[in-house]
């Protein structure tokens, strides 16, 4: 079966004549990081040879637990709380793109919630490997951050389809520490080899969000496939991303590569990553487990406790106050103050 470049990044697989799921071939190429992403990045991952190191052994099955455990740590500035969090969360990058293009959002949820962030390094920067049903990532993160006890999967794009099936695998494995997860563009499928991908009955505590400008997502097959999601799911939209919006990388060829065509941005990725950020936010808050606490300080002029009024509610978590406007869980506006 042939698939055109344009339909080839919307979701990476193809059906092939004997109905088993594969990898189109795809070009040698990664979309890299920007610079303000590699400011946020750990500066000994900001190298492009310990990046490479690491997909290398990826692609040699040579990483482990105890040696190189080909990721992106992200520690929580410990001066700044209290305590420490005991929910982590596991991020997987979008389908060839550099990982460090996501370390914004990991800087966000360290430094906003407290929460310890593991960006996997994968072989040719693709998340999800074919035939593998668990990529035992979790493990790698666990033995990273030995105090957190519970863990959010979340990731962009492709990085959910990864995020999504091996939640589902440690859901079936009955491994307490996989409690939550986070799609970001991205949808619970179905036909990946790993058995019907079901959480509908699950109360697996989950956030979805999407952005209203994607052109790469199939929102068709969005809306058949959330009968498969958690039936404890915030559902977010937000107006004016597109697909590209969630992390910090530069997509600019991906037209000219792979006939990718995205909606237009009409607000700021910094936006887009409070948002975001607070949805993956709320999953963990509902894993049953305390988030760092942050040490107390002045309170100043701007600063403003959480209130709820009619129709909204205000969440404030070290961060500037988001207000949301809520409908059965769905986000249908909001505000940045």
């Amino acid at each position: 079966m042939v698939m055109s470049k344009s339909l080839l990044l919307e979701s990476y697989l193809l059906l092939s004549g004997d109905g088993q799921r594969q990898l189109q071939q795809l070009p040698d190429y990664t979309s890299p990081p920007l610079e303000d992403a590699l400011k946020t990045t750990p500066e000994v991952f900001r190298s492009d040879d310990v990046i490479q190191l690491a997909r290398d052994l990826d692609a040699a099955g040579n990483c482990t637990v105890d040696g190189n455990r080909c990721h992106i740590p992200f520690e929580p500035p410990l001066d700044e709380f209290e305590a420490p969090s005991r929910v982590g969360v596991v991020f997987y990058n979008g389908g060839l793109v550099d990982p460090r293009g996501y370390s914004p959002l990991a800087m966000l949820l360290n430094e906003r919630y407290g929460i310890p962030v593991v960006i996997p390094i994968f072989a040719s920067d693709l998340a999800f490997k074919f035939g593998t049903c668990d990529s035992g990532r979790l493990d790698f993160a666990k033995a990273e951050f030995p105090e957190v006890e519970k863990w959010i999967l979340a990731g962009h794009s492709f990085g959910g389809v990864a995020a999504m099936v091996d939640m589902w695998a440690r859901w079936n494995a009955k491994d307490e520490s996989a409690a939550g997860l986070a799609l970001l563009a991205a949808d619970v499928q179905q036909g990946l080899g790993c058995g019907e991908t079901d959480f509908s009955g699950s109360g697996l505590p989950m956030a979805q969000v999407l952005a209203a400008n994607d052109g790469i997502l199939n929102s068709t097959r969005v809306a058949l496939n959330s009968a498969f999601k958690s039936n404890a799911t915030f559902d977010m939209e937000i107006y004016g991303a597109n697909h590209a919006s969630f992390g910090t990388y530069d997509s600019s060829r991906r037209f000219e590569l792979f006939g990718q065509v995205d909606g237009e941005a009409l607000v700021s990725d910094s936006m887009v990553r409070d948002l975001a950020g607070g949805a993956i936010a709320s999953v963990a808050i509902r894993t049953g487990v305390p988030l760092a606490t942050r040490k107390e300080s002045a309170p100043d002029e701007d600063s403003s406790e959480a209130e709820e009024s009619s129709g909204f509610t205000c969440l404030k978590h070290g961060g500037p106050l988001v207000t949301f406007t809520l409908l059965s869980w769905n986000l249908v506006a909001f505000t940045v103050w």
